[in-house]
């Protein structure tokens, strides 16, 4: 679900923005928590590279068919 205020408010945003990415946009002073954690999932210390999470988050969404 997108919200029409979001997308109208967003002009150089394309259309086919991710649906977390929209939910981010919404409310970005209550998402700023979640946006921090998963910057700190996919870029923190690990014993996967940043481009193997990445592969790992594409290939989970492909398999969920969400837009990545």
């Amino acid at each position: 679900m997108f919200l029409k205020e979001i997308l109208d408010a967003t002009p150089g945003v394309p259309r086919q923005m991710s649906e977390i990415r929209h939910l981010l946009a919404y409310a970005p002073e209550t998402t700023k928590h979640l946006d921090a954690f998963t910057q700190a999932v996919m870029r923190g210390p690990g014993t996967l590279s940043s481009g193997e999470r990445e592969l790992l988050a594409a290939m989970t969404s492909k398999a969920n068919h969400c837009l990545f």
